[in-house]
């Protein structure tokens, strides 16, 4: 299955490969991604990247479509993810999105262009009629990314998460089709 969704002349989507396996481990062994992140393992091992594109591209045969994207340059190198995570199903009305990027790109709104391609994209062509994005309530930089490409802080979730046996507090963020 090859897709490419063309966010600008800079930046594409496209599914994750196996070849993908060196830019996952050298960045997200990042300090700031794994901590603003809930399930990327510390450290990030050739193992769990190869185990994450196998999963990705289950889950891609079997619903159908590319769940889970790499963002990738000009180039064609991967600096990033974003995916839907299937919370509720392929023809749920709601699902929730996550994100990442590598610390190089960081500040020149790339992901901010990114998450707004990738959210209204969904919204016109899957029959979702609500995005959720759920950040830490620290990681104030993820939320000025949501709040550029659309979304409208809903609420701040007491204790919501639980991250190296600590509990978080977290935002929920939301984006509607209209």
């Amino acid at each position: 299955m090859t897709t490419t969704l063309k966010v600008n002349p800079k930046i594409r989507l496209t599914e994750l490969r196996e070849t993908d396996v060196p830019a996952l481990v050298e960045y997200l062994n990042h300090p700031d991604i794994y901590k603003n992140t809930l399930t990327i393992p510390k450290p990030y091992s050739e193992k769990d990247g190869l185990n994450f594109i196998h999963l990705c591209q289950k889950l891609d045969k079997k619903y159908g479509f590319v769940v889970n994207w790499a963002v990738r340059d000009a180039n064609e190198q991967l600096i990033g993810g974003i995916g839907r995570l299937m919370k509720f199903g392929p023809v749920a009305h709601k699902d929730e999105i996550g994100y990442w990027l590598a610390a190089p790109f960081w500040g020149q709104g790339l992901m901010t262009e990114t998450v707004r391609i990738f959210s209204n994209y969904l919204l016109k062509n899957e029959p979702l009629k609500r995005i959720e994005a759920i950040v830490f309530h620290k990681n104030i930089a993820s939320g000025r990314v949501l709040e550029k490409a659309g979304f409208a802080r809903e609420g701040y979730l007491r204790k919501y998460y639980v991250k190296d046996q600590q509990l978080n507090d977290a935002i929920l963020y939301a984006k509607f089709l209209d």
